[in-house]
């Protein structure tokens, strides 16, 4: 082989293994388009549906139109654990799901729900933006996906069949359906509820036929999966934050170009911000429309709520050490 010859093989191969997505940078030259399917369990007039669509777009009009992204509302992919758990294994690409679900997974995301724990939308973005977000999302990648970000779903508030929620003691014997995932058992529990999981694609039903009493969840879920219809009281807790998470599995984003999975990373966490603001942006009105439904709706002291629920904050030290909660409760 002569010097020139022997130079560019010497070069080529340290191409090759400083660039570890050399395969997807060359499949990417040959015109490879990436298509991807992402599934959430929020109605095809829920805020998931908006801003999936737009990350969508986004990420098309970035990768100029190499990365596709088709979305899919309803859990009609699966319900949420299935897709979770096909994330990481690679039966699913992408998935927008709650960090209850996560946390059955990743049982320190479950830090998240921990209630109370958060003031107000201002201060999740800046824990779920900064050091927590990114040492959870680190807990995460082992198991096979990359959180693309934390998107929102919101503050949870409780509704119900049988009285209005004013004090804990309200909550004692109630059949409360809670998502499936173990903080949200402990804290009704320890409120004197029944705390009952359900999956969130069989709540509507299980209100309807008494399975349960009651449930909880941020005033969009009220409206649009129609719990007015079946319930008769809602009560403004804002015990419980649950974030959204949004996860891609980490095989199919390691085979992507480079400079396409910084598109999608970039995206994912530029439109975590923009998430919350048009949540919060359309609470008002969404509570508005629920009163106007027939709901009786009422505002509720949650300082007793606060002290109530504290022996669960002290469990869960005990069980993910001190440092993340603690970060979480100081960060300003």
């Amino acid at each position: 082989m002569n010097k020139k010859l022997t130079l560019l093989f010497s070069g080529l191969m340290t191409i090759a293994t400083v660039l570890p997505f050399s395969h997807s940078l060359a499949s990417a030259a040959d015109g490879e388009v990436f298509e991807i399917r992402l599934g959430h369990t929020g109605s095809p007039d829920h805020h998931f549906q908006v801003i999936s669509k737009r990350y969508a777009e986004l990420v098309e009009e970035r990768t100029d139109g190499n990365v596709k992204i088709s979305v899919y509302p309803s859990d009609s992919l699966g319900k949420q654990l299935e897709l979770v758990e096909g994330t990481f294994i690679g039966t699913n690409d992408m998935v927008l799901t709650s960090d209850a679900v996560l946390s059955n997974f990743v049982p320190e995301v479950g830090i998240i729900n921990l209630p109370f724990i958060f003031r107000d939308p201002d201060h999740v973005r800046e824990v779920l933006d900064g050091d927590v977000g990114k040492a959870l999302s680190d807990k995460v990648e082992p198991q096979g996906a990359v959180v693309v970000g934390w998107w929102e779903n919101g503050f949870r508030h409780i509704t119900n069949s049988k009285k209005p929620i004013t004090k804990p003691e309200d909550l004692a014997g109630m059949k409360l359906r809670v998502p499936e995932g173990p903080i949200f058992v402990d804290s009704f529990e320890t409120l004197g509820a029944n705390a009952t999981p359900i999956a969130f694609t069989e709540l509507y039903s299980a209100l309807q036929l008494g399975v349960v009493d009651g449930q909880e969840n941020p005033p969009a879920h009220i409206l649009t999966q129609k719990f007015y219809e079946v319930q008769d009281y809602a009560s403004k807790t804002g015990h419980i934050y649950l974030s959204s998470p949004v996860l891609i599995n980490k095989a199919l984003l390691n085979r992507m170009p480079e400079e396409y999975q910084q598109v999608m990373m970039d995206t994912g966490r530029e439109l975590a911000a923009e998430h919350t603001r048009m949540v919060v942006s359309e609470e008002d009105a969404q509570w508005e429309q629920i009163k106007e439904l027939g709901m009786k709706v009422n505002d509720v002291d949650k300082a007793p709520f606060v002290e109530a629920t504290k022996p669960v904050i002290e469990k869960y030290r005990g069980v993910f050490g001190p440092e993340l909660i603690d970060q979480i409760i100081d960060t300003k």
